[in-house]
């Protein structure tokens, strides 16, 4: 429809355009030099005709021969005057022109028999010669009048016609400035739902990073209970050993309370001292007191290995909305590998850390990266002689780079460019939901990195994560 409408509108404004061209250009028809030198060759042929009297006079008069007028002469004016005079387009001029070049023909041939001694004066005097040539005149004075009449028609025409196309151009400039109002208004209003759309895109996808995450989490339950039941069987231990020992260090302490009050009383019977003094001995003699310090720091170290696995998972399942902070790539990795030391199992991990600086990014965005790469390398290796190696170097003085490397069944090369599509997987139905490195590749992309992989089925497989040292604008704002 709206190229049907711009044909339409460009077909009447080139109408509109075609119009004014030809008014303009019938205004200015009119040869002004033509018809000054019509008149010109007009009065040439009227000298012509003048001379050609006045020879017959004189020969009349003198009744001797005369030299015969050039034929070319009055030729040479008729046909100037009928270059010009043809250009006024008039009907008339053709038969008048027809006439006087006759009168002219027939009054030259007379004249030539005059000057030759013949007697046909009284004919040559009879040529109508300068009634042609006014009748002429008339009309090329008339054709020159209706040229110049309908040249100022025309004028007339096209001034009106300007004025009807600057109307039409008004009412289209206002036309124009009330559709671009309304285009405009339809643009902001536009925009303005984008960037709603805009907006719940956004939250979606830190839904669905946070969804994933989840999910991550929740594949983890079972080992984090594991590894949540070791320190808690130091505090187990701890506590029932002390819970045992309570009953000592409370026998201990009357024991010890009563030995004070007798040596205190200066009455006291020595025989009850001695008792007490023995009773006292004989407890601290109990080697179970002086273990109970070392099982309270046992139980107390399990405690802090609960408080600091609570908090990683704390960290990596907090909803964050990419805010920016200063990140240790080193220590991050670190906290990664003891949330997925229970997927990682008995397989072999091996840490190489370079000296790296703070990076600019959001931190448990990266870190989920990383344990997206290291579940994936965990479940892509045996748990028996599985090898999974994490390493970290400067890429160059602008880039880090978190490796991870393992020897698994590699990934095939008809795979390889499907790996970052989402909800596309190779796992059983169950154990995977196809979001992993999807998101993964879209949070190193709004860092301004980029993942590189390298597999080799049958080898294993290398994931790259390569991120700039200072965080991206689109990120920061």
């Amino acid at each position: 429809m709206g190229v049907v409408r711009a044909f339409v509108y460009g077909a009447i404004a080139l109408m509109l355009a075609a119009g004014w061209g030809f008014l303009y250009w019938q205004s200015g028809t009119i040869d002004l030099a033509a018809g000054i030198a019509a008149r010109a060759a007009l009065a040439d042929l009227r000298a012509i005709d003048a001379r050609w009297d006045d020879q017959v006079t004189e020969m009349g008069l003198s009744m001797r021969p005369g030299t015969p007028p050039a034929p070319a002469a009055h030729q040479a004016a008729l046909a100037a005057f009928e270059a010009q005079a043809l250009k006024l387009a008039h009907p008339d001029l053709g038969h008048a022109l027809v006439a006087v070049r006759q009168a002219f023909d027939e009054k030259a041939a007379l004249v030539r028999r005059v000057l030759a001694g013949e007697p046909v004066a009284d004919a040559a005097w009879r040529v109508p010669t300068r009634a042609r040539l006014d009748a002429l005149g008339g009309v090329m004075e008339r054709a020159f009048a209706d040229a110049l009449a309908q040249t100022e028609r025309y004028r007339a025409w096209l001034l009106y016609y300007s004025a009807f196309v600057l109307a039409l151009l008004g009412v289209a400039a206002i036309q124009l400035r009330r559709a671009n109002r309304s285009l405009e208004r339809r643009v902001s209003e536009r925009t303005s739902e984008l960037s709603s759309t805009l907006g719940r895109l956004k939250e979606s996808e830190t839904l669905l990073v946070q969804s994933e995450k989840m999910s991550a989490l929740g594949q983890m339950v079972a080992g984090v209970a594991h590894e949540v039941n070791t320190p808690l069987a130091y505090v187990k231990a701890s506590l029932e050993a002390a819970q045992s020992r309570a009953g000592d260090a409370g026998r201990l302490a009357r024991e010890t309370r009563a030995l004070l009050e007798l040596i205190e009383n200066e009455s006291a019977d020595e025989f009850a001292l001695g008792e007490r003094l023995a009773a006292v001995r004989n407890i601290l003699a109990d080697k179970r007191l002086e273990a109970l310090d070392s099982q309270l720091k046992d139980g107390l170290h399990g405690i802090a290995q609960i408080a600091e696995l609570v908090v990683s998972l704390k960290d990596f399942s907090r909803l964050e909305r990419g805010s920016v902070t200063a990140y240790d790539v080193n220590q991050g990795v670190e906290t990664t590998l003891k949330i997925a030391a229970a997927q990682l199992g008995a397989r072999q991990v091996k840490k190489v850390f370079g000296q790296l600086p703070v990076i600019a990014c959001s931190p448990a965005q990266i870190n989920q990266v990383v344990l997206n790469l290291l579940v994936n390398a965990a479940q892509a290796t045996p748990e028996a002689g599985g090898s999974i190696v994490v390493r970290t170097n400067m890429r160059d003085p602008q880039h880090v780079a978190i490796e991870v490397a393992d020897n698994g069944k590699g990934i095939p090369r008809e795979v390889l460019p499907k790996i970052f599509d989402p909800f596309f997987t190779t796992k059983e139905a169950g154990k995977g939901t196809g979001l992993g490195l999807s998101i993964s590749f879209r949070i190193v992309q709004a860092h301004g990195g980029r993942i590189d992989v390298d597999s080799r089925p049958g080898v294993g497989t290398r994931f790259t994560v390569v991120l700039p040292v200072t965080a991206q604008a689109a990120l920061a704002a």
